[in-house]
C-alpha cells in the first residue's frame, strides 16, 4: 500500500514538473445507481484546436484514496476524442455491489511533456427497495389448470378449476400467491388471436385476485418476458436474440427473443400496465429478463461504452456478423475473463436499463420483482439483483435451484457475503422438482426441498432481515415428471413448513409448539406422537391441532384438535398411530406432518412440521418401537381413519 501512495506522490509530481494544460472536466450527472455507466469529459481547448487525437486522455477512479478497480480487471480507462462535442469522452462501469458514497476520477491528459491532470468527483448510490412484510411466504404457480387437483378432503365440494390454486395456497397459508399469466408460445397449432398472451390466463387474473382476497391472501402476476417456446419460431415478430455455436465457430438464433426487440419490450409495458390499473392484482412479476447466452447482436454498443482491451486493428472495417463472431469466440470458446466480466456486467446494466423503462413507461405504482438466477447472482446471464433493485424493482425472487446438494451451501455462502456489502428484499425460492433436487430419497425429495431452504433462512436471514421465502410451483407437484414417487401433499407439507420455520425466526408467531416421535416404527403396530404447545402472548387463545399423513394412517382413541391457553400456559396432547404399510419406492420412508391453527382462520397464523418415520417390518418391532407406546389396552373399535382436508384434519 505504502508503494502505490509513493507512485501517485511522484506520478503528481511529474505532471506538476512540465508544461500543464488547461483541461476541464465534468460527468454527466452527480450521482449514479449502480446499474449506470459514468459517463466522464474532458475538454481542452488549447489541445482541441491544435491536433487532439495525437494527444492520450486516461482516467483513474479513486474511493476513499484507494485506486478501484472495476469490472474487467479494469484500473484504468481511456477517453477517446469527440470531434463533434470537440471533447474527450470515456465510461466507466461500476464495480459490482461497489461501496457507497463519493468517488474522484483523476484524468490525464497528455501529449508528450505537454500534460495536465485534475480530478472530477461524483457519488454512487443506491435505491432501497421497501422492507418485505415479517413471515412473507408466496406460493407459486404456472399453467397447469387441468392437472390440479383439490386440496384433498374437498372433492365433495365444487369449485372451479382456478379455484384449487387459491384453496392449496390458503392451505399451505401462503401470504401470496404469484401467478403466470403471460407466457408467448408459438406451435403448430399457432393462433395469432391468442398472441402474445394466452388469454385463458389473462381471463382469470381478475377472478383469482378477488378470491385470493376473501381468505387475505395478496394476489401476484407474472410475465415471462424475453424466451418464447414453440417449434414455429418462423411466425415470430419479434426478432431472436443471436447466440454463438462453438463448434464450428458460426452464429445461430436462439428460442430468446432479443432484448433490442422495441415490438417486444412495447407489447411487455402494455400487459404490465394493465396488470397495474387491476384493482385485483397486488404485485407484478416479470421472468426470463436475461436473454442466456446470446445477446451478441448487441456487440456494437457493448464495445463503445466498454473499456476493452485489444480490439482487432481492423474492427472499423469488419462486418457486424464478424463482430458478433469475435465476441462470441473470446467469450465462449477462449474464455477471455476480463472481456467475459465486462460483457455480464454490461447486460446486467442494459436489462436495468429496459426494466427502468418498462416500470416509467407503464406508470408502475404497484411492487414489482424479478425472478433473477442466482448461481453467482446470475451475472453469468447478464443478471444483477442490486442492479435491478436500483433500476425500480421492490423485491428480487431468487431461484435458487438447479445446483446439486454439494454445490448448494457453497452458493448460499456466496449470497451471504454478497448481501453483507449490500442488502435487498430478497424472496429465496426452492422448485418442487425431484430431479433437480437429485432424486433423492433419503432425505425424501420433498424433505430436501426444506432442508434447502432451511439452509438459506439459517444464512441469510441474519445478514439480510428483508427475507422472504417462495414455493415453486403447484403445478410441479403434480407432474410424474417433477414430483417422483411423493405425493402433492408431501411436497405442499415440506413447502409449508418451511413458511414456518421462517416465520418462527421472525418471531412472528404467538405460540411455541414441540413435538416427539420415533424415527422409526414397525408396519402395523401403534406408536404415540406428542405434541406441546405454550402460548407465548398476552392474552388467551384458541388453537387447532391437526394431523396429516399422505398414507395410510390410524388413530386411537379420542382426537383432540381444539384446545384453549391461558398466557404462559402450556398443554401437551398425544396421538396414538398406526401405520398400515411400507413404502418400499421411498425406501419405506413415511410422512407424518401436524398443522397448529391459532386464532382465526387467518392463514398466516398456521405453523406445519413433518417428520419422515422409517416403518419396518413387523417382525423387528421389539428392535424398534419403546416399550411406552405398546399399549395393549387400546380399544381397536375406537380407531378412526385420517384424511386430509381444506382446513386441515377429518376424523371418519
Amino acid at each position: 500500500m505504502k508503494k502505490i501512495f509513493l507512485f501517485i506522490i511522484l506520478f503528481f509530481t511529474f505532471i506538476t514538473t512540465t508544461k500543464a494544460l488547461d483541461i476541464r472536466l465534468s460527468t454527466d450527472k452527480p450521482t449514479y445507481l449502480r446499474y449506470e455507466i459514468v459517463s466522464i469529459y474532458c475538454d481542452s481547448k488549447e489541445a482541441s484546436s491544435l491536433t487532439p487525437l495525437s494527444y492520450r486522455c486516461t482516467a483513474q477512479l479513486f474511493f476513499k484514496n484507494k485506486l478501484i478497480k472495476t469490472v474487467g480487471e479494469t484500473f484504468q480507462i481511456t477517453l477517446r476524442y469527440n470531434p463533434t462535442s470537440k471533447k474527450w469522452e470515456g465510461y466507466w462501469p461500476i464495480p459490482w455491489n461497489p461501496e457507497l458514497g463519493e468517488y474522484k476520477a483523476v484524468v490525464v491528459l497528455s501529449h508528450g511533456n505537454n500534460k495536465a491532470s485534475s480530478p472530477v468527483f461524483f457519488k454512487i448510490t443506491k435505491r432501497e427497495p421497501p422492507a418485505l412484510p415479517p413471515g412473507f411466504c408466496v406460493m407459486n404457480i404456472e399453467p397447469g389448470e387441468s392437472i390440479i387437483q383439490h386440496v384433498p378432503g374437498m372433492d365433495g365440494k365444487t369449485v372451479k378449476l382456478w379455484e384449487n390454486y387459491v384453496l392449496w395456497a390458503n392451505f399451505m397459508g401462503a401470504s401470496a400467491m404469484w401467478h403466470c399469466v403471460g407466457q408467448s408460445q408459438i406451435w403448430n397449432n399457432f393462433d395469432p388471436e391468442n398472441f402474445p398472451w394466452a388469454k385463458q390466463s389473462l381471463n382469470q387474473v381478475s377472478p383469482i385476485g378477488a378470491e385470493c382476497h376473501k381468505y387475505g391472501i395478496k394476489y401476484g402476476a407474472w410475465i415471462t418476458s424475453f424466451v418464447m417456446p414453440g417449434n414455429r419460431q418462423d411466425l415470430s415478430p419479434y426478432a431472436l436474440t443471436t447466440g454463438y455455436n462453438e463448434a464450428d465457430d458460426t452464429l445461430k438464433p436462439m428460442i430468446y427473443i432479443s432484448i433490442k426487440d422495441d415490438k417486444r419490450i412495447a407489447d411487455i409495458t402494455a400487459l404490465v400496465r394493465k396488470l397495474n390499473e387491476n384493482p385485483n392484482v397486488d404485485y407484478i412479476g416479470l421472468d426470463y429478463m436475461r436473454t442466456d447466452f446470446g445477446g451478441y447482436e448487441y456487440v456494437n454498443e457493448f464495445v463503445s461504452e466498454m473499456p476493452l482491451p485489444n480490439l482487432p486493428v481492423d474492427w472499423e472495417t469488419l462486418s457486424k456478423d464478424a463482430h458478433m463472431l469475435w465476441l462470441g469466440k473470446k467469450i465462449q470458446k477462449e474464455k477471455d475473463m476480463k472481456v467475459t466480466e465486462l460483457w455480464q456486467w454490461w447486460r446486467a446494466h442494459k436489462m436495468s436499463q429496459i426494466i427502468k423503462s418498462i416500470i416509467t413507461n407503464a406508470g408502475v405504482t404497484k411492487p414489482m420483482w424479478v425472478f433473477n438466477l442466482t448461481w453467482k447472482q446470475g451475472k453469468q446471464h447478464g443478471q444483477d439483483p442490486l442492479m435491478f433493485i436500483d433500476a425500480g424493482i421492490s423485491m428480487n425472487g431468487g431461484m435458487f435451484y438447479s445446483i446439486d446438494k454439494i454445490g448448494y451451501p457453497i452458493m448460499i455462502n456466496e449470497w451471504r457475503d454478497y448481501l453483507l456489502a449490500g442488502q435487498t428484499s430478497l424472496v429465496v425460492g426452492q422448485c418442487v422438482d425431484w430431479n433437480l433436487l437429485g432424486n433423492t430419497l433419503v432425505p425424501s425429495g420433498p424433505e430436501e426441498h426444506y432442508l434447502r431452504q432451511k439452509l438459506a433462512v439459517d444464512t441469510l436471514l441474519p445478514v439480510n432481515p428483508s427475507l422472504g421465502l417462495f414455493w415453486h410451483d403447484l403445478t410441479r407437484a403434480f407432474m410424474a415428471s417433477t414430483s417422483g414417487p411423493f405425493n402433492e401433499l408431501e411436497w405442499a407439507i415440506t413447502g409449508a413448513t418451511s413458511f414456518s420455520y421462517l416465520r418462527e425466526k421472525q418471531n412472528y408467531f404467538p405460540f411455541k409448539v414441540r413435538w416427539d416421535l420415533p424415527d422409526r416404527v414397525a408396519q402395523g403396530e401403534i406408536f404415540t406422537v406428542e405434541i406441546v404447545v405454550t402460548n407465548t402472548s398476552n392474552k388467551p387463545m384458541d388453537y387447532h391441532i391437526k394431523l396429516f399423513n399422505p398414507s395410510d394412517i390410524e388413530m386411537f382413541g379420542n382426537i383432540v384438535n381444539r384446545l384453549k391457553l391461558l398466557p404462559g400456559e402450556e398443554k401437551t396432547i398425544n396421538f396414538q398411530i398406526r401405520f398400515n404399510k411400507r413404502e418400499w419406492n421411498k425406501e419405506n420412508m413415511t410422512m407424518i406432518a401436524f398443522m397448529l391453527q391459532c386464532g382465526s382462520s387467518q392463514t398466516q397464523q398456521k405453523y406445519f412440521d413433518f417428520k419422515y418415520i422409517k416403518v419396518e417390518e413387523a417382525s423387528r418391532l421389539h428392535h424398534l418401537v419403546p416399550a411406552q407406546v405398546l399399549q395393549s389396552n387400546i380399544i381397536q373399535e375406537n380407531s378412526f381413519k385420517i384424511t386430509a382436508t381444506a382446513e386441515g384434519l377429518s376424523g371418519q
